[in-house]
């Protein structure tokens, strides 16, 4: 049994005035010493639960004379009954009661960082989630009771990449929304509490502001407007989230292995002429450059360049 779980049947048990062994009244009294302040709190909520004794004692007792003559063999299986319900009552109002000490108990402290800076800064949250903390921005991490969710609080602006982590959603709370993800990488933009923004470049996201609900997917947003969420497609993502595709390098490359290699990466298509396929090339190309790729190209292997289909398919070849 867990830790909380023992203290939880042994306050029931205490309050009930159940018999307790040596060890688990040694247990008690340790928790009751490290924890006076949340016992003495109990111990209030409690009593005040509880009815007079002079209220509740008369009614039991008249009630009990006027039937006990009728029950004869019964008499011990109602003790056990009414011994049954009090305890339970008990433990029901305990875990109302314990809910909230054992959160405060066993809740996780508060991890806080802040960006007075001019740049962005780039952190790595105890759970290893990503996060880049723009300037003017305060960030406060989290777990719930028991390791059950990460939370996060933020005022201002902060890209998140977000670990997975079964079981263990991960939640960001502004002043106006809160964003819900298990795994995914997404900006928040809170920096105008009024015009709270959502922009999601990867996974699945849920974004509540108040009543009002909405769900995204990569390059959807959600913008806060008059109080209510507005859902659009970013423009441009990879422009959006600052994502182009890094330069590719060669030197002395065969340009079939070049072709090759930009069509991996762009999805152009390229064919080559008779000849053209025993040049090498040494340049950088720029993959987000699907116009220019093919005529640079040509111009290094002094060839002709003709488009078969702007953006998608071109033929290099000598006259």
């Amino acid at each position: 049994m867990k830790q909380n779980e023992d203290i939880n049947d042994l306050l029931a048990r205490h309050l009930a005035h159940e018999s307790m062994t040596e060890a688990q009244q040694q247990q008690l009294d340790t928790w009751i010493a490290a924890n006076p302040t949340e016992y003495r709190r109990l111990m209030r909520l409690t009593d005040a639960l509880h009815p007079q004794a002079d209220e509740s004692d008369f009614d039991a007792r008249q009630a009990w004379l006027k039937v006990e003559p009728h029950l004869k063999g019964r008499t011990m299986e109602l003790h056990r009954k009414r011994r049954f319900i009090t305890f339970c009552s008990i433990a029901a109002s305990l875990l109302l009661l314990l809910g909230t000490v054992t959160v405060y108990l066993f809740r996780q402290p508060a991890v806080h960082y802040v960006n007075n800076g001019q740049t962005a800064r780039h952190l790595l949250l105890p759970d290893s989630s990503e996060v880049t903390l723009y300037p003017k921005t305060t960030l406060s991490f989290r777990y719930g009771a028991h390791h059950s969710e990460r939370l996060a609080r933020l005022e201002g602006k902060a890209f998140f990449h977000v670990k997975k982590a079964a079981g263990k959603p991960f939640r960001v709370e502004t002043e106006e929304v809160e964003v819900e993800v298990l795994g995914t990488s997404f900006l928040v933009d809170a920096t105008h509490t009024e015009r709270t923004a959502v922009f999601v470049e990867s996974g699945h996201v849920k974004v509540t502001a108040d009543d009002n609900d909405l769900e995204l997917h990569a390059h959807e947003k959600a913008e806060l407007s008059d109080g209510s969420l507005q859902k659009g497609v970013i423009d441009d993502p990879a422009t959006f989230f600052n994502r182009k595709k890094p330069k590719m390098v060669f030197n002395q490359t065969p340009i079939g292995d070049v072709i090759k290699e930009v069509e991996k990466h762009t999805g152009i298509r390229i064919e080559l002429g008779r000849g053209v396929e025993e040049n090498t090339v040494t340049t950088r190309i720029d993959p987000d450059d699907a116009e220019g790729i093919a005529a640079e190209l040509a111009f290094l292997c002094g060839c002709k360049c003709d488009t078969l289909k702007r953006g998608k398919l071109y033929r290099l070849h000598y006259e």
